[in-house]
């Protein structure tokens, strides 16, 4: 990204300057999550667990590339530096590719492992409360750490090691705002599936910008403070 505007807008501002962009990228980042729900799927409907783990991490590595991008938008969009959108998607994708297979392949096994076993619980008998509350508070988790990880990856260049290391100081040092960014991003999917397919109607219109226009905007604070995206704070080496 390259630097920041005095006024990028509100969030009602930017979903009519910038919609256009939101829903394109949306639309990449569920093409590109495609193969991995439908591996994690044909994992449960065929109870192979391995099958869900290993088309998770496999499907992940094509996810995180849709999902960077469309990180990289809405955050370019809350800076007020989402100019011409298209060169600036293309750009991102090329420069984040790389960075973005690890947390890609690693997110979705693990997410791909929890969805299985998600999926898989209603088939028992007398599943305890707390089991469910484990397995949301699981997933929150993870979808926190993966969140925080593949928004650094569209904004800065951080080794793999240094990547995590800062993805569990803001995971940790800003727990409430990560599991809330989290638990909304869950919440979303959780309704949508719970009610498929009468709310297939409301994906084709809020896909996955919603959710991640949520998340973004109850974790751009923790970033804000990180990485000093509105000018402030220590600056790290910038992708843009």
């Amino acid at each position: 990204m390259r630097g920041t505007s005095d006024r990028p807008g509100g969030l009602l501002l930017r979903l009519r300057r910038d919609f256009r962009a939101y829903y394109l990228a949306s639309l990449l980042c569920c093409l590109t999550a495609l193969p991995a729900v439908g591996l994690v799927f044909c994992g449960a409907a065929l109870g192979m667990f391995w099958l869900s783990l290993a088309g998770g991490a496999a499907g992940g590595l094509l996810a995180a590339q849709g999902a960077c991008g469309l990180l990289d938008t809405i955050l370019r969009s809350m800076r007020g530096t989402l100019d011409d959108w298209w060169p600036a998607y293309r750009a991102a994708l090329a420069q984040n590719a790389r960075d973005a297979l690890a947390p890609g392949a690693a997110g979705g096994g693990l997410l791909g492992a929890w969805s299985w076993v998600l999926l898989t619980l209603p088939q028992m008998q007398r599943v305890p409360n707390t089991v469910w509350l484990c397995m949301y508070f699981g997933g929150a988790c993870v979808i926190g750490f993966l969140l925080l990880a593949l928004a650094q990856v569209a904004l800065v260049a951080l080794p793999l090691r240094s990547l995590l290391k800062h993805t569990e100081m803001l995971f940790l040092g800003f727990l409430p705002r990560t599991l809330a960014a989290a638990l909304a991003v869950l919440a979303y999917w959780l309704l949508l599936y719970l009610f498929a397919p009468w709310s297939l109607l409301l994906l084709l219109l809020t896909g996955a910008w919603l959710p991640s226009v949520a998340a973004l905007q109850i974790l751009y604070p923790a970033l804000d403070q990180a990485y000093g995206l509105s000018g402030r704070g220590k600056q790290v080496t910038d992708r843009r």
